[in-house]
């Protein structure tokens, strides 16, 4: 067995062997409901932002008795809170270090696949490379549904703290029946806030964590508006009635406006993705003739032009597509 076999065989067991533990975490979950309320509630203040962090270490430390030896050793690993707001967010049973491990174990497999079939190194590295932001690029797939169900949740949630509010709750008590009430995302994102804030945290330091884990312009004016209220006063019902309003309002035009551009974001992914189709599709079938453009030297400046027409013709029509809501 040469060396490049024994490595594409350690990087299969690698990934192989964090696709066993994924599914053992997933397993577990759904078989203990308790323990995958206290792994979550772990997770999510990993994901948050960067107030309270004392009082959320604090009560990690003591969740993490409440779970066996294995989660613990888990769930101490290293974090990476961006990339764990995205994990959550997608519901993959894992967290940031055995994300970059598996993806890492990814790309080394596909790297050591096209050193042993390919004609050259560089496409090697090419395939690699890909291997390894695939999962990443599902992820901000995964992450941008979240939000935009977030988004469209919001109003609805809104609406039910602004009765909460009239009929004599506290703004505490209302946050904690969006959380029984209504459905994930938006359940999960204000369950973790009441949590942050029964643990000590001001309610500013919480709506902070909350805006940090879920960018939306329209519950950075939620959060604003219930932060200025609580040091000014006014009648926060009515305020949350409007914010309501203005975000139907700015959902509906931005759903008017995605069904008119859609024809031009369609065909800008076809006219960028059909240069980068046909390039593979030749390099498989005459490689001879495509490997003119990195063997000669107007090879090299013909592809590194069209490189670069390239992002500038994506970033034109993006232009053209995009509205500013």
């Amino acid at each position: 067995m040469d060396t490049l076999t024994f490595l594409l065989l350690c990087a299969i067991f690698l990934f192989t062997a964090t696709l066993v533990v994924v599914i053992f975490l997933a397993w577990t979950e759904g078989r203990f409901a308790e323990k995958r309320t206290i792994k979550k509630r772990l997770l999510y203040m990993s994901a948050g932002g960067k107030h309270g962090q004392d009082k959320l270490i604090s009560y990690r430390q003591r969740a993490l008795k409440e779970v066996g030896a294995f989660e613990q050793a888990v769930l101490k690993l290293p974090r990476i809170s961006g990339l764990d707001r995205m994990l959550v967010k997608s519901k993959v049973p894992m967290n940031a270090s055995v994300f970059v491990m598996a993806s890492c174990a990814l790309g080394a497999i596909g790297l050591l696949l096209g050193l042993k079939f390919l004609p050259n190194v560089a496409g090697a590295v090419a395939l690699g490379i890909i291997l390894i932001f695939i999962p990443f690029m599902f992820l901000k797939l995964a992450e941008r549904s979240y939000f935009n169900k977030f988004q469209e949740q919001l109003p609805e949630a809104l609406d039910l703290l602004g009765r909460a509010m009239r009929s004599g709750h506290a703004l505490t008590s209302g946050l904690d029946m969006i959380g029984q009430e209504m459905e994930d995302p938006i359940k999960s994102e204000f369950t973790a806030t009441v949590d942050e804030i029964k643990l000590g945290l001001t309610v500013n330091e919480a709506f902070e964590n909350l805006c940090a884990r879920v960018p939306s312009t329209d519950l950075r004016f939620f959060a604003v508006a219930v932060i200025i209220q609580k040091e000014t006063g006014g009648n926060l019902a009515e305020i949350l009635d409007n914010i309501s309003r203005l975000i139907r309002e700015r959902v509906q035009f931005a759903r008017q406006v995605k069904a008119l551009t859609a024809e031009g974001r369609y065909s800008a992914g076809i006219l960028i993705a059909l240069p980068i189709v046909m390039f593979i599709y030749i390099y498989f079938a005459n490689y001879e003739y495509v490997s003119l453009l990195w063997t000669e030297k107007i090879g090299l400046y013909m592809l590194f032009g069209a490189g670069i027409l390239q992002l500038i013709g994506a970033y034109v029509i993006k232009k053209i597509v995009s509205i500013e809501i």
